[in-house]
């Protein structure tokens, strides 16, 4: 197989030749198609055991269904705890060491 590259990218590779990076071009195009093979493998098995972790977990009874209601029960909690926390922090402002103007100091 022939590969074409810019001028860009020839002098790059010569350079981490030169520099000892590599043996040859060879060498260097080889680790940079096999890089993100290998990357994708490693995503595929950590995929793959998170699969089976969430399998079993659904196996002991640990998961939980979501339909229409789950969902709407689930947005609402996030929706109640982000007003509350919101209310918590208006009413710690401003903070105890604030001046008159606003500014702290």
């Amino acid at each position: 197989m022939n590969i074409a590259l810019s001028a860009h990218l020839e002098r790059r590779v010569r350079e981490r030749i030169d520099r000892g990076d590599y043996d040859n071009a060879d060498a260097l195009v080889h680790e940079a198609v096999h890089r993100p093979i290998e990357e994708d493998e490693l995503e595929f098995e950590a995929l793959q055991e998170r699969l089976q972790r969430a399998d079993a977990e659904i196996e002991r009874g640990e998961g939980l269904e979501f339909g229409g209601q789950t969902t709407q029960r689930l947005a609402e909690d996030i929706h109640a705890r982000g007003l509350k926390r919101g209310d918590e922090r208006k009413r710690k402002w401003p903070p105890p060491n604030a001046d008159k103007r606003g500014s702290i100091g």
